[in-house]
This record gives C-alpha cells, sequence and structure tokens, in this order.
C-alpha cells in the first residue's frame, strides 16, 4: 500500500516538473496519457487486493466524572492500529480521517499509584471486540499498540477570582459614561492543577471594542479560555451605562488653611472659575458643593514665594473633566482683626 502510494505521489511530481515540455511536444503529451491510464489500472488492479497489512491511528478521549480529580495527559491520544485487508477499504482510512472518537471512561476504574503518581492503568487488548466492529467490511484487527497505558491523575483544586474587562472603549462626542462599567458575576470559579491555578489572579474576558457609544451597552461576553483551566460560568453580563453630558462651569470663592488665626488672606482673584462635565441625568452643581484653599501647612511662613497654588479639597459626586483656573494666585496676609 505505501509503494502504491509513494509510486503515485512520485509520478504526480514529475508530470509537474516537465508540464511545460509536454505542452510543446504534442508525441510526449500522447505517451504521458496512455502512461497515465495504464498507471491508474495497475493502481486499481493493485487496490483489488485482500493481504494487505497497514497501520492506522485510532483517536481515543479519556473522561472522568470524578469532581476532585483532573487527567493530567492531554485528553485525546492516538492509539497504533495494525490491520489486513483489502486495498480500497485501507486507502478510505488513510485519505479521510473517518474514525469516530473512542471515550474511555476513567470514573469507575481502579486506581494505582505508579513512580509515586497516581492514576489508571488501561490494557487497549480490553477495547478490541469494540475496535474491530467500527471497522470496515474486509477489514480485520491484528494488534494495538500501545499494549498498555498509564493515565496519570491528581487532585482538582477550585478558586474564586475576579473577572478583569479586556475592551477599547469610546463614545460619540457629548456622550459618556453614566456610571461605573460592571461585570456580572464580577468574579468566577476556576478549577484545575494546584500549579496553574495558584498562578492566576484573574480571568480576562476577550478582547473587545465599543467605538463611538451613545447609548448603554449590555452585552453578553465571553471569557478567555485557559488551558487546563475550566471556569464557571464560561460567560458574564457587561453592563455600560452611557448618557449625554453637557459641559458647565462656576465661581468658587478661594479659602485659605491651616492659617494662624492672627492672619488673614486676601487672595487675587478672591473666586476661581471651575469648570466640569457632568451627566444629563444629574443636577448642576454650585460653588458649596466645592472647596478650594490654600494649605499654609505646605509652606514655611517665614519664607512664603510671592504665589500660592490653590488646592481642590472638595468635589460632588457624578462629575469628570474637572479644571481650574488660575492654579497660582497672587495674595496678601493681614492681621485679624478679631
Amino acid at each position: 500500500m505505501e509503494k502504491v502510494k509513494a509510486f503515485f505521489a512520485k509520478y504526480i511530481q514529475i508530470l509537474k516538473q516537465n508540464i511545460n515540455e509536454l505542452r510543446e511536444d504534442k508525441n510526449a503529451l500522447i505517451f504521458m496519457v496512455f502512461l497515465f491510464l495504464s498507471t491508474c489500472f495497475w493502481i486499481l488492479l493493485a487496490l483489488s487486493k485482500d493481504d494487505y497489512n497497514t497501520e492506522l491511528d485510532y483517536p481515543v478521549r479519556f473522561t472522568n466524572n470524578n469532581q476532585n480529580e483532573l487527567i493530567k495527559v492531554d485528553l485525546r491520544r492516538d492509539l497504533t492500529l495494525k490491520v489486513k485487508g483489502g486495498g480500497f477499504s485501507i486507502l478510505k482510512y488513510q485519505l479521510n480521517d473517518q474514525f469516530l472518537t473512542e471515550s474511555i471512561d476513567l470514573t469507575d476504574l481502579p486506581r494505582i499509584t505508579m513512580n509515586e503518581t497516581q492514576g489508571v492503568v488501561l490494557s487497549t487488548s480490553q477495547y478490541m471486540t469494540r475496535i474491530e466492529g467500527r471497522l470496515a467490511n474486509g477489514l480485520s484487527l491484528l494488534d494495538i499498540s500501545p499494549d498498555t497505558l498509564f493515565i496519570p491523575l491528581e487532585e482538582k483544586i477550585s478558586k474564586k477570582v475576579p473577572v478583569r474587562l479586556m475592551a477599547n472603549i469610546s463614545f460619540e462626542q457629548q456622550c459618556q459614561l453614566a456610571g461605573d462599567i460592571s461585570l456580572n458575576p464580577d468574579s468566577v470559579l476556576i478549577s484545575g492543577s494546584q500549579n496553574i491555578i495558584d498562578t492566576l489572579q484573574f480571568i480576562d474576558s476577550k478582547q473587545l471594542d465599543f467605538e463611538d457609544l451613545k447609548d448603554t451597552i449590555v452585552r453578553n461576553v465571553a471569557l478567555k479560555e485557559y488551558d487546563w483551566v475550566e471556569i464557571s460560568p464560561k460567560r458574564v453580563v457587561l453592563n455600560i451605562p452611557v448618557e449625554p453630558f453637557t459641559e458647565t462651569s462656576v465661581l468658587v470663592p478661594v479659602q485659605s488653611l491651616n492659617l494662624p488665626d492672627s492672619l488673614d488672606l486676601k487672595s487675587f482673584p478672591s473666586q476661581i472659575k471651575v469648570s466640569y462635565r457632568v451627566g444629563l441625568s444629574n443636577k448642576l452643581f454650585g460653588s458649596q458643593d466645592f472647596k478650594v484653599v490654600i494649605d499654609f501647612n505646605d509652606y514655611n511662613l517665614n519664607k512664603l514665594p510671592t504665589r500660592l497654588k490653590l488646592k481642590m479639597l472638595k468635589t460632588p459626586d457624578g462629575i469628570s473633566n474637572l479644571d481650574y483656573s488660575p492654579v497660582f494666585i497672587e495674595y496678601l496676609l493681614e492681621k485679624s482683626c478679631k
């Protein structure tokens, strides 16, 4: 069977290499056509024989319903089947993956310890009857290798970790967040091998892109998959609250902080302009909602600079893009008349 395949592949390769010469030489082209036809007849005769021995890959998959254990190897593995049969039957399996994956349940099989590792030992010969029943008519199963499989197991551990949103978000003009972005649930249960689970401090969502948002988004979001890690649940609900906003400003008086009672502050200017952005669902704020000060604990009263820096000590919730000017002001300190 392998000789047939090799011969056919070699013939095609030669044909490709000499295709330009064949186009120019009609006699050579006619010769190659008849050679091709005779080769096809020879292959058909060869495949009609029923005494070929060959090897086929047979996929198996391991399952384990024990919630406290993990299979430490790849869940899918290929066995090698030595079969005997007709050329056409064998060729069908070699050209196409005709086998359905065999599922082997390890749940109730006895556990043994080998080289300080607990696991399950499988004798593949016990599956010969089942596997042979899946072969096409005209094929017989001679042998399976390897004859023994050791499937290592280990303890499964679990812990809860937060979900981290991976997203690029932009808003349409005059629109902004109307609150905190939320994920529900905001944490998930992960399970797996201890050496893997101990390294995970959070689970990422799959990468998302939201452009020019103008309305609130509620979306079911898939989480990133991690090798050898079970995640529950595998999806979370994302909420991005969006609303239009307005930009406004208010005049706020400058106050002193930590100034001795014996002194009074006169600032120039005596009030500053504070601008901010606020969603239309919120009220507009007044000067009493802000507090701007000069903190004299930041200075040596005997060596004061010519200008002092302002601090914003109080701002209302629900605003963004806060700005104020000026940042430095001139001043005059006078003895208190109190």
